[in-house]
């Protein structure tokens, strides 16, 4: 139910008409308010320029109709039926509810393009998220600018597709598409908050390929973090720590899983990979510097290699 509404939701222009009636799970999102009321609409064809198109109208407004291309006559299509329109704020807007801030209403930064939400709450504090109406014809530029604003450093990006431009990655914005933390049925939206906290934890592969680095610092395979090649350092967004011992063939291992496309590696097996021994279950027992654990994320057995270093 969630795909078909989102791609009703990107559909262009944005005033776009669905025919009530369309699909079996209408009259649930009618419900929801996800839709303004239905009116009734005739699908006209222009007698000039051949342009086909539905216009909702009132039946006492049908000899009224005219082209909306180039102003010429129309002939009707059909008989009349009912349709209606998205109402764009109602996501953003449940979105917010599903965070504990229902009364809050969503800041829309580019009209019926990008909302601002409001923070996720995660282990490091509040995280601004975002949520994006992706499409064929977005500009992404102006897009990355009403993110940075929000905030230069940390920013979950919730979008409406997998398919996006690489440029609104960048270091410390998580892209997460929204099909992958939330469904929607006939009892409204839902929001896997966990996993949401999660993501902004650990990002996402797919979306760290960011090279933030200065030029004399460059990055390998297009990670987003650098490992030395004798694994005494480990660099990310511009910042350094040192590494000793058994720590450089434990965070080689991470490393290799991160190469592999893989979001995180079971902490026993880098463990394992470093040949450490003993009853070692805590970060704090490979390292108890405090840098450690800001440059390596740890949760339910699972370790990676952080990309909101500060």
């Amino acid at each position: 139910m969630l795909k078909p509404y989102l791609s009703w939701f990107e559909d262009e222009p944005v005033d776009a008409v669905v025919p009530a009636k369309g699909a079996e799970f209408m009259p649930d999102l009618a419900a929801l308010g996800a839709f303004h009321a239905a009116k009734r609409t005739r699908r006209v064809r222009c007698r000039e320029c051949g342009k086909q198109m539905p216009r909702q109208v009132y039946e006492a407004g049908d000899h009224l109709l005219r082209c909306l291309e180039c102003g010429g006559d129309v002939e009707w299509l059909g008989a009349p039926y009912l349709s209606v329109q998205l109402r764009h704020q109602w996501l953003p807007e449940s979105l917010n509810a599903q965070m504990g801030a229902a009364a809050t209403m969503p800041d829309e930064l580019i009209k019926n393009r990008l909302w601002r939400l409001v923070d996720a709450k995660a282990p490091r504090g509040g995280v601004p998220v975002v949520l994006l109406r992706c499409g064929w014809h977005v500009d992404y530029a102006a897009v990355v600018a009403a993110i940075r604003k929000v905030s230069p450093r940390r920013v979950i990006v919730l979008t409406t597709s997998r398919v996006h431009s690489e440029q609104i990655v960048g270091a410390g914005r998580v892209v997460v598409p929204l099909t992958s933390v939330a469904r929607l049925n006939a009892s409204g939206l839902w929001l896997d908050r966990e996993e949401l906290a999660e993501r902004c934890l650990r990002g996402n592969v797919l979306t760290r390929k960011v090279l933030s680095q200065p030029a004399s610092a460059p990055q390998s395979n297009d990670m987003w973090f650098e490992l030395a090649p004798d694994r005494s350092w480990l660099r990310v967004n511009g910042r350094v720590m040192r590494l000793w011992g058994k720590q450089r063939a434990f965070v080689a291992s991470i490393e290799k899983a991160h190469k592999r496309g893989q979001a995180h590696k079971r902490f026993a097996d880098a463990l394992n990979d470093a040949e450490y021994e003993g009853d070692v279950r805590s970060l704090r027992q490979v390292s108890k510097r405090k840098d450690f654990s800001d440059f390596i994320g740890i949760r339910d057995g699972l370790v990676w290699i952080r990309d909101d270093v500060d």
